[in-house]
């Protein structure tokens, strides 16, 4: 499930428990700023073999953001 392993990639970032995080939370809120945020990304691109484009960075604002646009791009990459 892409939320689960969102919540562990993000939890592995900031030494926390997946349990601890939630869809809402703010990135900032959990002490991740922009360059943490491009750590995340590269590593769920990898882990996923996928892209995520550069246009995305500029619109996760929430966990939620992350887990949507990781969802989308899967779906995409398994239809194409």
């Amino acid at each position: 499930m892409v939320e689960a392993v969102v919540f562990e990639v993000i939890a592995s970032h900031i030494k926390s428990q997946p349990e601890a995080i939630t869809r809402e939370m703010p990135l900032e809120a959990l002490g991740i700023d922009s360059l943490g945020a491009i750590t995340i990304l590269y590593e769920l691109e990898d882990r996923y073999d996928i892209e995520i484009p550069n246009e995305v960075f500029d619109s996760l604002n929430v966990v939620n953001d992350i887990v949507v646009q990781l969802e989308q791009l899967l779906a995409n990459k398994a239809s194409g």
